[in-house]
């Protein structure tokens, strides 16, 4: 968290003991106003820097929010959900601004090439006896220039620090949201829940996703209408996330359901627009077209799903005939060597040689202490 800014209270040991979540906690005299007012304008500030795509700024600006608001509230009190929120958000999109970068830059680097050195020639750019003292001390002035493979190498670690501080900051919004009943309160954890899995996505860690997705979908069936925006937003992410992980069956069904719900969603546009006045016709029409705009891009991740589950089970049949024919008797009596192997590894099963199960893949985010996040607008 960022430091305090000079319009924050100078009362910090009183205002670190209030660690109650409680929207109700007394305020200490003279500024609350004074934190308030100003966690309202970084707020305001930041969801600019959204608006304008500047993502460093804004992040800057929820966690000078979050850090204030912590100070004053606690650091898991309501207050600070929102902010919080906004933060692990801004997060998100920062590292995937920082992905994006990194692989245009990486694009257009040349390949080393290894056939230019040949035996028998003399390279007059190879240092002799009498010139190699000179250039060696030329060399020493010198710093080495940083290899691309470690500059990518720590590229990936700061997207990886980055991706798991937001991971956790989203992860406190959630809880603090959950334990708020209202229907206001649960559609912001639904949320949460969302971008929880698209982190994960992001991390290529899609057993997670998957499992925030599903939450995400539950508390939306369960408050929002089933042509709502949202639905077909997380039916989306869901087909995604299974696809990633070769689950073509699943992702085909919530990309198609993902579909459903904006035909759903068009036809409750269509009927308002009928109905509509000349002022809102134009919101109307923009966002029948926004959507009308989704679907074709769906529809291919149906037939990439469809066409990579086909292979898959053509590459599955093809093992299965050429692991049966191996089987078979040949042609002198004997049997195969597949056969031979099979019988020697049952006869070597009698022997009380103990067995070591195989550890299940652990893919879980494993929270640690995360550096704090200075990034510059």
């Amino acid at each position: 968290m960022a430091e305090q800014t000079a319009a924050a209270p100078a009362h910090t040991e009183k205002m670190e003991e209030v660690s109650a979540p409680s929207t109700s906690a007394k305020p200490v005299e003279g500024v609350v106003d004074d934190v308030d007012a100003e966690a309202k304008r970084l707020m305001a500030s930041g969801t600019r820097f959204m608006v304008l795509k500047d993502f460093r700024s804004a992040v800057n600006c929820f966690q000078e929010t979050c850090s204030i608001l912590g100070k004053k509230y606690g650091e898991t009190a309501d207050e600070c959900a929102d902010a919080l929120y906004y933060y692990g958000l801004t997060l998100l999109e920062v590292a995937r601004m920082e992905d994006n970068v990194l692989g245009n830059a990486l694009e257009g680097m040349p390949e080393e090439d290894d056939d230019d050195d040949e035996c028998g020639k003399e390279d007059p750019n190879i240092p002799s006896a009498d010139n190699l003292d000179e250039e060696e001390a030329e060399s020493d002035n010198e710093e080495p220039e940083e290899e691309p493979e470690e500059k990518e190498n720590e590229k990936e670690e700061e997207d990886v620090e980055g991706l798991q501080l937001s991971w956790e900051v989203l992860e406190l919004a959630k809880v603090i949201y959950k334990r708020k009943q209202d229907k206001e309160s649960q559609l912001k954890a639904a949320q949460a829940h969302l971008k929880l899995g698209e982190v994960s996505v992001e991390s290529e860690n899609y057993s997670q996703a998957v499992e925030d997705f599903l939450a995400c979908l539950t508390i939306q069936k369960e408050h929002l209408e089933e042509h709502d925006r949202l639905v077909a937003e997380t039916q989306y992410q869901l087909g995604l996330a299974y696809q990633y992980s070769s689950r073509h069956e699943e992702a085909i069904t919530h990309f198609t359901q993902s579909i459903d719900v904006i035909e759903k969603r068009l036809a409750v546009l269509t009927e308002e627009l009928e109905k509509a006045s000349e002022e809102s016709k134009e919101e109307t029409q923009k966002e029948m077209e926004e959507l009308k705009g989704l679907l074709p891009d769906i529809k291919e991740k149906i037939e990439d799903s469809k066409e990579a589950k086909k292979t898959a089970e053509d590459k599955a049949l093809q093992d299965t005939l050429v692991g049966t024919s191996s089987g078979f008797p040949k042609e002198n009596g004997g049997t195969s060597s597949t056969s031979t192997s099979t019988a020697t590894a049952e006869k070597s099963s009698d022997c009380t040689v103990p067995v070591t199960n195989c550890v299940s893949d652990i893919s879980h985010l494993v929270r640690k202490k995360v550096k704090s996040c200075n990034v510059q607008p």
